[in-house]
């Protein structure tokens, strides 16, 4: 895959939790425009090992740049 990734770090209001939360994001470079690549969520029920279930709704925010 070529192009360019970058990254961001920001905070948000978890669509589902409805708490502030951090995000770390992944931006992709394709055809000169942004592709979001990925998220990372350091909302404490996601990153333990219980069975937390996360349906990521802020992705749609984020990609549209209202987050």
């Amino acid at each position: 895959m070529k192009g360019k990734s970058s990254w961001e770090k920001c905070r948000v209001t978890c669509p589902e939790e409805k708490i502030d939360t951090e995000l770390l994001v992944e931006w992709h470079e394709e055809g000169g425009k942004k592709v979001l690549k990925s998220i990372s969520c350091k909302n404490p029920k996601l990153m333990d090992l219980k069975p937390e279930d996360c349906q990521w709704s802020c992705w749609k925010a984020i990609e549209k740049g209202e987050a």
